[in-house]
């Protein structure tokens, strides 16, 4: 068995889809309010595999532990801090806690772009709007374009804002499950502004 593991706010949904649209895999999801972060204890020992994305390592680090002492392999993607990051050969670690960027933004970094929609969505999402605006120049994004991905970044974060899931207006494993059948991901923009 293989799960995904992901902050369900814009950031955290961002990168799996991105991820998940280069490799497909239809794993199980784990995932929670923004603020749920210690989400990899829910995951079982002996797993087959493992895919963390947006939660800080540090949080997550007797759970990790244990899960490469069980043979579990871990890719895992984040930008907050991290503590020690274990050595083994088991995890293929991403942490890059530079303040200019977020996890959807080393995603785009590990698959060269082919996602940059989506990843500007997270960015913007986790408000780093300097950086997404400059990626979006680069990548030549019309600025009609790029607003409705900065709108989308903002509603998909705001719906993670609760204190249980039962607080949001979608859980973040219904949205990640619309979110990864979309390329582009504008579409979802006028979707949400119906809820």
């Amino acid at each position: 068995m293989a799960f995904d593991v992901f902050n369900g706010d814009a950031d955290g949904l961002a990168a799996l889809v991105q991820w998940r649209l280069a490799y497909p895999k239809a794993n199980t999801l784990i995932t929670g309010v923004k603020r749920d972060i210690a989400l990899l204890k829910q995951v079982p020992l002996a797993t087959e595999q493992v895919t963390v994305m947006d939660l800080s390592m540090a949080k997550n680090q007797a759970a990790l532990d244990a899960l490469l002492a069980s043979g579990t392999q871990v890719f895992y993607a984040d930008h907050h801090q991290s503590g020690a990051v274990p050595q083994s050969p088991l995890l293929h670690a991403h942490i890059h806690t530079s303040a200019n960027t977020c996890t959807a933004l080393i995603i785009d970094k590990l698959l060269h772009g082919q996602y940059r929609e989506w990843a500007l969505v997270g960015a913007y999402g986790d408000n780093l709007h300097r950086t997404a605006n400059a990626l979006a120049h680069q990548s030549q994004i019309a600025a009609s374009q790029r607003d409705r991905l900065e709108q989308l970044g903002h509603y998909l974060n705001y719906n993670s804002y609760g204190a249980s899931l039962d607080d949001l207006i979608m859980p973040p494993a219904i949205l990640y499950r619309i979110c990864v059948a979309l390329i582009p991901p504008m579409p979802l923009c006028a979707l949400i502004r119906t809820l």
